[in-house]
């Protein structure tokens, strides 16, 4: 496990950003599969691959990206004092990048559901309205979970691997954010089922996160 391990450092030591896109894609896919068949317990056969692969789409090439040069900006702030750094730094996670991520994930589902942008369409809800119901909710867990980690990540951990660290927090966000977006799913097209042959079809009913 140890030269893995080393392996892994080397990597993002060497290609950051391409590793960083494969561990973020392989977490998120992990969380979906996590919720379906731990949470849901569908079973293999009735697992639907699509949100599954959307979600890995996301976190490699969405957030990915993202958080690498969210990470890149917090470590130019540079203070005489390591706790004034370390506050500033926490501080513009949680107050401007997570919104931001909050944004870009209903945004980026959305769009890849093919989702009304502006107004709903008869029940299926629009990605604004369906972003403004949400936001707060998901902001507020994301503080809970990622705060006290991001204070271990912005001081004590490399920035070539901050976002991977983060990332082992992130499959237990990941199967929230798998749950956020299988209530009120888009109902699954034809396309998605030839492209899916393992699973039976459902319909899934419009309904907000609690």
């Amino acid at each position: 496990m140890a030269f893995i391990f080393r392996g892994y450092i080397r990597l993002l030591q060497k290609y950051t950003l391409p590793t960083q896109m494969a561990t973020g894609g392989c977490t998120s896919a992990l969380g979906d599969i996590i919720y379906q068949q731990g949470v849901e317990k569908k079973g293999w056969e009735n697992h639907e691959w699509t949100p599954t692969m959307r979600l890995a789409f996301y976190g490699g090439c969405c957030f990915a990206p993202f958080n690498n040069r969210c990470h890149w900006i917090m470590n130019r702030i540079k203070l005489p004092s390591k706790v004034k750094t370390l506050a500033s730094r926490v501080s513009l996670d949680a107050l401007v990048f997570a919104p931001m991520s909050t944004c870009l994930f209903y945004t980026c589902q959305g769009a890849m559901e093919q989702r009304p942008f502006m107004a709903n369409v008869g029940d299926v809800q629009c990605v604004k309205e369906r972003l403004s119901e949400r936001i707060w909710p998901t902001l507020w867990k994301q503080w809970m979970v990622f705060l006290p980690a991001q204070m271990i990540n912005l001081t004590l951990i490399p920035i070539y691997a901050r976002p991977p660290f983060m990332n082992c927090f992130a499959i237990a966000w990941n199967v929230f954010l798998a749950s956020a977006q299988a209530k009120g799913q888009m109902p699954i097209t034809q396309g998605d089922k030839a492209e899916d042959r393992g699973r039976d079809s459902a319909t899934i009913a419009v309904e907000i996160m609690q």
